[in-house]
């Protein structure tokens, strides 16, 4: 297939087993676009919501709400590895012998703002190369905490012969759901490992919207759309409707006045503004004060 522009949101159900970069590139080629990019990463064992820009849209990814995450999983009580999930390899098995009201109130207090230090065996950066890779090589590196949050954190099942939790967990992205496995384990004294992992939900966009790779490739054979507009990316942002010199503005990347939008509002100096003219996206704007204007950060006329 020719390359061509595709310009907007896929909202992914990714399977277990490829990774993130690998089901871009797949939405890439069956898409046809020149671009694509996603709006937070999933390890590869996990499944669920992933939200792909792709075309012009993939400018967008800084200004896509993401907050909350929110993940179902299974924790594997009395079972440490080296990957913190079942990729890894066994350093220590225990059990856990204690009651469902003992595990109902350690999910519980996950809850919490504390700073959480990345797993060894995770993508983050150091010195050029991500953590992994000096994991196996057997190398300890600095690995920098940084702050995170668990909103809310529930109990969904217990089964105490497989010593197997059930959990839903909602959080601030960038938090390490294997990590909130392992300190799970400690809290119950007996070590906790991450089975299983799925993405409900990220910020305003909900899995029940998304799409297979399947799904998506019948809807382009077909000619339906499988694309969603760039304007869906930047769902929760408030929205602002141009007037005619407004857009004339807007081409020439030039500040917006009040007079050039349809309507002012109450808006707070700082915040993002998703600008329309005909109902199709503009850009990104920042409200600006002294004297109150718009000022374009991502623009895509």
């Amino acid at each position: 297939m020719a390359e061509r522009s595709v310009d907007g949101l896929v909202l992914l159900d990714k399977p277990p087993g490829p990774t993130s970069h690998d089901l871009v590139q797949e939405v890439k080629k069956r898409l046809g676009a020149g671009k694509a990019g996603h709006a937070g990463t999933l390890d590869p064992q996990a499944s669920g919501l992933m939200v792909v820009l792709t075309g012009r849209a993939t400018r967008l990814a800084p200004f896509v709400p993401g907050d909350p995450k929110v993940y179902e999983g299974t924790v594997i009580l009395g079972l440490e590895t080296e990957t913190l999930d079942l990729e890894g390899k066994v350093t220590s098995r225990s059990a856990f012998r204690g009651s469902e009201e003992e595990v109902r109130r350690a999910v519980r207090s996950l809850v919490g703002s504390f700073d959480q230090e990345p797993p060894r065996f995770s993508a983050v950066k150091h010195r050029g190369k991500p953590l992994y890779y000096y994991a196996r090589r057997g190398e300890e590196v600095p690995r920098k905490p940084r702050r995170v949050e668990v909103y809310e954190s529930e109990l969904l099942a217990f089964r105490p012969g497989e010593g197997e939790v059930d959990f839903r967990v909602s959080c601030s992205p960038g938090t390490y759901v294997r990590e909130l496995a392992q300190r799970l384990g400690k809290s119950l004294g007996c070590g906790g490992t991450l089975a299983r992992l799925r993405r409900l939900a990220s910020g305003p966009f909900r899995i029940e919207e998304a799409l297979t790779l399947e799904e998506l490739s019948l809807r382009v054979e077909r000619g339906e759309p499988g694309l969603l507009s760039p304007l869906e990316a930047l769902r929760g942002l408030g929205v602002a409707e141009l007037r005619q010199d407004g857009i004339r503005a807007a081409r020439h990347g030039a500040p917006l006045m009040p007079e050039m939008l349809e309507e002012w509002k109450e808006w707070t100096e700082g915040e993002f503004l998703a600008v329309t003219w005909k109902g199709e996206l503009v850009g990104v704007y920042e409200v600006e004060g002294k004297p109150m204007r718009l000022r374009p950060m991502r623009l895509m006329v």
